[in-house]
Order: structure tokens, then sequence, then C-alpha cells
């Protein structure tokens, strides 16, 4: 059988990586230090529990190809595991910096009709609210400065 893809009500939004983000265990580190490696921040991590899924992100391209991106996502197997993870890490220093842990968010998908689709998280839209809106799904508006 083949999967369906289901269009959301919202004209230029589609919500990205729902699976292991729906269950509700998915974190956000991010502030990392540049030497931290890979195989350390695991070992930290595994000792809240036990870790599904470990993004740690490179850059692609450009002059810091290679170079770590500053942040990853972590998938632990249950919720408490996430939570205590927040607790007990969130803030607290990891070589030079204080790390920031957090929930990870669906992203929404935004259409910019001056760019290229672009990905934001909701977290990061400029209303206060998490939910998106009309309003800010239609990417900047530009105003006169005459």
């Amino acid at each position: 059988m083949e999967a369906e893809t289901k269009t959301l009500p919202l004209e230029n939004a589609s919500i990205l990586s729902e699976g292991s983000l729906q269950e509700g265990h998915r974190l956000w580190i991010g502030n990392l230090d540049p030497k931290i490696t890979e195989y350390h921040l695991l070992k930290l991590l595994q000792k809240f529990g036990k870790v599904k899924q470990f993004d740690f992100l490179f850059h692609k391209s450009g002059a810091l190809e290679g170079q770590p991106r500053g942040y990853c996502f972590v998938n632990f197997e249950t919720k408490q595991e996430a939570e205590q993870a927040i607790q007990c890490l969130n803030g607290k220093l990891a070589l030079s910096k204080k790390l920031v842990v957090r929930w990870a968010h669906a992203q929404v998908k935004r259409y910019d009709h001056n760019k290229n689709d672009k990905i934001l998280p909701i977290s990061l839209e400029p209303s206060s609210s998490t939910e998106p809106t009309q309003s800010n799904l239609r990417g900047p508006q530009l105003t006169s400065l005459y």
C-alpha cells in the first residue's frame, strides 16, 4: 500500500518531521560548543535513558562545510527520559557554553514570494502564539519608506 499525503487546510503550511515529534519525546539541544563531539554528546544523553534517534547536524556547504551547526536533535524512548534530560541539562555548562535544551517543535513550511521556500520552526514565527495563522504564513511584508 502506498502512503497518502494529506493537505492541511492552511494554504502555505505543511507539518514536517511528524513521526517522532508526535510521540512527544524529541528534544532540540542548542548552543553547542563547536569542540563538543557527536560521540561525547551522545554518551551524555544516554545517561538519561534510551536514545532512539540522534541527529547531530553539520554544515553542508560554504566556508563552514563539515563543521557542526551548533545544535542537534535527540529522540528518547519515553517522555519521562526526555523531561529528565531537559531538567538536568538546560543551562548546564558543556565545555565553554551553556546548553539550551527544549522540546523540538513542528516546522512550518513557508513560501516567501521573494525567495525560495524557507522552513522556520513555529517557535520562531513573528506571532506570540505558537499556532500558525494566515497572517504570519504570507511571508515578510514590504512597507514603503516614502
